[in-house]
């Protein structure tokens, strides 16, 4: 799991750098989505922290993985619902928005499935 927590840690960095970039620049609107995009990263940070340390004190360190590949497919499944009713109603920032926490989100299960092999 440290190698995946480097991973998200980098990849909120690098949002924070692109962040201050873009607001500089007067890119408020593409800052607003790099702030999006960082805070899936440092959400995903938290949760596989929490649901890491939850098993490990309780003596199933070996199910961490699984536990954050489910929390995972569970912010997938809510995110993309939330997607689908945006385009109900033809709601074109939050179809922008979901799209982007979706998008940040199948980047960080992919690196996920590559350090951790679920």
């Amino acid at each position: 799991m440290e190698r995946f927590i480097s991973f998200l840690d980098s990849r909120i960095e690098e949002g924070k750098e692109e962040i201050k970039e873009l607001e500089a620049e007067g890119r408020k609107d593409d800052a607003n989505f790099a702030k999006i995009r960082t805070n899936i990263y440092d959400v995903c940070k938290r949760i596989t922290g929490a649901l890491t340390f939850s098993l490990r004190i309780n003596g199933q360190p070996e199910e961490a993985a699984g536990a954050v590949k489910a929390q995972f497919e569970r912010l997938r499944s809510t995110w993309g619902a939330a997607l689908e009713k945006a385009r109900e109603h033809d709601d074109v920032v939050s179809i922008a928005v979901e799209e982007t926490k979706l998008a940040a989100l199948e980047d960080i299960t992919a690196r996920f499935e590559e350090v951790t092999g679920e």
